[in-house]
């Protein structure tokens, strides 16, 4: 049964979404020397930490770039030369995020990502499988390009598929609420606009679906801010790891990261890593706190922490979501970082 959510405010926790969730534990006080962060130090690295997993994530068959012909909307060239453009990135990924090998079924997520108005520009495709997966036409009979309507073919069995995209909000003298409208066979969402500012989101389906939303406001001339994706899992001897990409606001993979979590001594709920650019050099530690919510399939989890210096000086915040694997080619994450944004919803707790 397709499950339909508006959301409007503050996202709250209905069904399987997961939003925020509470714990007083606070990244910034867990610690300070280099113990903290186990294993890894403020050293140069061999490019992807040259692990072949990792590399695997990096390749161009994992995002693909796209010539959006949407993208020469009159609307699009009006927004980039406002006074203040408002622009936001958005990436959404759906299907088993837990990499179930064991699942053969497909899942139908052909769908439509409706802006109320604007235009919803592709940048890169996630995952797409050629002659399966595939945009529709952004023209209609009449050759004429809707900018604000995407439409989409997508079908999943034991991976994922997403897109990567630019939301253009051209300025308006109304008090009109704009809003952005996903619809799918599985699931249909409404996001008021403003929640795009700092949006992360995800929304079990049942048999390991799942549907991850997240977006940022986007500036072109800054490059502070960005996000990140990979794998969230367990090793050979069932530690917890996770490891993928370090990815800039403009889409560009800026280099790679690799951590590990667990529970302290304390009981808290841990992970300390590694973030370097994409010739291996070391860019920071970082090292937070994360919380898991249900059981089984329905599992999923968020995270937040900090990015340090050499120094060990905290530089920036980091946070997202997961659902948790098996080993360590499963499980999927989700985040978005920022470095020296005082505004990075510091005083948001997991």
């Amino acid at each position: 049964m397709k499950k339909t959510m508006v959301i409007f405010g503050l996202l709250a926790v209905l069904g399987f979404v997961i939003s925020g969730c509470s714990s007083s534990v606070d990244p910034v006080e867990t610690g300070t020397t280099l113990e903290d962060f186990g294993s890894f130090k403020p050293t140069d690295e061999s490019p992807n930490f040259d692990d072949a997993d990792i590399a695997e994530l990096t390749t161009e068959a994992e995002e693909v770039e796209v010539a959006d012909p949407a993208a020469l909307s009159p609307i699009v060239t009006a927004v980039e030369n406002a006074d203040v453009p408002e622009i936001y990135t958005m990436r959404v990924v759906w299907g088993n995020l837990e990499r179930d090998s064991g699942v053969t079924d497909l899942t139908d997520w052909s769908g439509t990502l409706t802006l109320s108005r604007g235009a919803v520009i592709v940048k890169r495709t996630i995952r797409f499988e050629p002659g399966q997966d595939y945009l529709l036409p952004r023209y209609d009979s009449l050759g004429i390009i809707h900018p604000e309507v995407l439409n989409y073919v997508s079908k999943t069995s034991w991976h994922f598929d997403g897109l990567r995209l630019n939301l253009y909000i051209p300025p308006s003298v109304t008090d009109e609420v704009v809003t952005l409208t996903y619809e799918s066979e599985n699931l249909s969402m409404t996001f008021n606009i403003d929640e795009l500012e700092d949006l992360d989101t995800l929304i079990s389906i049942g048999f390991g679906n799942a549907i991850s939303f997240q977006s940022i406001s986007y500036d072109p001339t800054v490059s502070t801010r960005g996000s990140l994706a990979g794998r969230w899992g367990r090793d050979d001897e069932g530690n917890g790891i996770f490891y993928g990409k370090w990815i800039g606001a403009h889409g560009n993979l800026m280099g790679t990261l690799k951590g590990e979590w667990g529970t302290d001594e304390e009981g808290n709920q841990v992970f300390a890593g590694k973030y370097i650019d994409i010739n291996g050099q070391f860019e920071g530690l970082i090292k937070g706190v994360w919380a898991i919510r249900g059981v089984g399939h329905n599992a999923a989890g968020h995270f937040k922490g900090r990015i340090y210096n050499s120094e060990l000086e905290p530089i920036g915040m980091l946070k997202g979501h997961f659902k948790r694997g098996n080993n360590c080619k499963s499980g999927y994450f989700a985040g978005r970082w920022c470095v020296g944004c005082p505004n990075f919803s510091t005083d948001e707790t997991l």
